[in-house]
């Protein structure tokens, strides 16, 4: 796929998860009637989370960034679980499936990598160019088992305390209160793992992987090209699975990795080539290999 295509693509998909998003304000007058039949307080809560997650997502439509990648791709799915739980409480009505469907479509738009490399870019100074990357699997699951946990505590908060049962009900609410002060900010980390080229070279700002951020000048690089079986690159990616790039230096360079247990203050390599996998590789490529800088 060329750059055109895949700008139009880009702009097709941006344009969607618009529409998407806008469409999802219909989930409350879709769910309306089953909200009815729930208590007074989960149907009071239950929508006004709705309408709160979806003025979130809508706000980050209108004002794209990093930030705003990461409320919207919280926001929309958990209109989603509350949708879900809807039905399994009340039933799978036409409005609730409509609901869930709209619902779910958005969600799935937003976490497109075409929609999060254009909320990164659009974010970006001067002639940056910013390319997403690619969760590793392993940080990608504690991510959705803690997002999951979080709007389970939350849902189960809201039906406890309209059961009455208040001293539960209140235990768990501060639990999924302390969840939402510490969580966002956790989440935020990965969509903050970009490989930058700017007018001086390629910068591989990644704070999940690396300690700090890995800088390299365009005349120290010779080549970047698509990782091959026999390729010997350090894995800079976070043992991502998929297609990566190798970034191919002329001499030897120091990046350090972020701490771990093992290393809690962090470790240092030496690297003449890494690997680092952005969200489309190939139109990473394109794009690195075809600037004029580069």
């Amino acid at each position: 796929m060329g750059r055109k295509d895949g700008n139009n693509l880009t702009l097709v998909l941006l344009w969607a998860s618009r529409l998407s998003v806008v469409a999802t304000g219909l989930t409350v007058p879709f769910l309306n009637n089953a909200l009815q039949q729930m208590s007074s307080v989960t149907g009071t809560c239950s929508t006004v989370l709705i309408w709160a997650l979806w003025s979130i997502a809508l706000l980050s439509t209108l004002v794209p960034s990093s930030t705003a990648l990461t409320a919207i791709r919280l926001a929309l799915p958990s209109i989603s679980v509350i949708g879900g739980a809807v039905a399994i409480a009340v039933g799978m009505s036409s409005g609730v499936a409509g609901a869930l469907a709209i619902s779910v479509l958005a969600s799935l738009l937003v976490m497109s990598a075409e929609i999060g490399n254009s909320f990164v870019q659009l974010a970006a100074y001067g002639d940056e160019r910013r390319f997403l990357l690619r969760c590793p699997p392993a940080m990608l699951v504690v991510q959705v088992l803690s997002w999951l946990v979080w709007v389970a505590l939350t849902i189960v908060a809201i039906n406890l305390l309209a059961s009455d049962a208040l001293i539960l009900g209140a235990i768990v609410a501060i639990v999924a209160l302390l969840l939402t002060i510490a969580l966002p900010r956790r989440f935020h980390r990965f969509s903050r793992r970009w490989l930058v080229s700017v007018p001086s070279g390629l910068v591989i700002h990644d704070h999940v992987v690396l300690a700090e951020t890995a800088m390299f000048m365009h005349n120290a690089v010779i080549n970047i090209g698509i990782e091959t079986a026999q390729s010997d690159a350090a894995d800079l990616s976070g043992k991502c699975a998929g297609v990566g790039l190798v970034i191919t230096l002329k001499d030897f360079d120091t990046v350090v990795f972020a701490a771990t247990p093992k290393t809690p203050g962090g470790s240092a390599i030496h690297v003449k080539s890494m690997r680092v996998c952005p969200n489309r590789p190939g139109r990473a490529l394109i794009d690195l290999t075809s600037a004029p800088s580069a």
